[in-house]
């Protein structure tokens, strides 16, 4: 009896306090025009038609509880919404004629004060989350999301990423900043 008390136990901290492994669903999303496919699973990778990786955006995957992911309709884009428990990221992947090549959109994009202020909500930012809309056209790309303050004030709001055909600066992980950038803030 008490080792069964103790394994249910364990069992619902780990499910409460998420130090189970993720349960990630694995997944393959074809480009429109079939000629590449992005991969998710124990990494996001951009692989071409016959299955040979073309593009790594994120090698490791620990800690992410969602990926959603959508090609561009001219399958040149994609953009991916890597989802962790308090906060979500931006980052895509492109084609031009040197090939393949991945961005993100800084933290620093994202004008919170603007749009708690717009919510009429304050306090300290707890969360936030977003999720892809639908594209608009090749270049830009419909987003939602939700800022969650203390006390569980939210402010849903919603913008437009673009790539913006500028050329980025390297990070240090390799990602282009400035090639992905949102505008058109606003709360929902």
């Amino acid at each position: 009896m008490r080792t069964s008390l103790i394994s249910v136990l364990s069992t619902a901290l780990i499910a409460n306090f998420g130090w189970a492994e993720s349960t990630l669903e694995h997944k393959q999303i074809p480009a429109p025009d079939g000629a590449y496919v992005l991969e998710i699973g124990d990494a996001v990778r951009v692989v071409n038609s016959g299955g040979s990786p073309s593009l790594t955006l994120t090698s490791n995957l620990e800690g992410v509880q969602r990926v959603d992911a959508k090609w561009s309709p001219d399958s040149r884009r994609v953009v991916v919404v890597i989802s962790y428990t308090r906060g979500s990221g931006v980052e895509a992947a492109y084609m031009d004629g040197s090939g393949w090549h991945k961005a993100l959109q800084p933290d620093t994009d994202l004008p919170t004060d603007e749009l708690s202020r717009q919510a009429g909500v304050s306090g300290r930012l707890v969360s936030q989350s977003c999720r892809l809309g639908d594209w608009i056209d090749s270049r830009r790309i419909r987003i939602t999301g939700e800022l969650i303050f203390y006390g569980q004030k939210k402010a849903p709001y919603g913008y437009t990423l673009v790539f913006t055909g500028e050329p980025g600066h390297l990070d240090r992980g390799g990602f282009e900043e400035g090639v992905i950038k949102g505008i058109e803030y606003h709360v929902r």
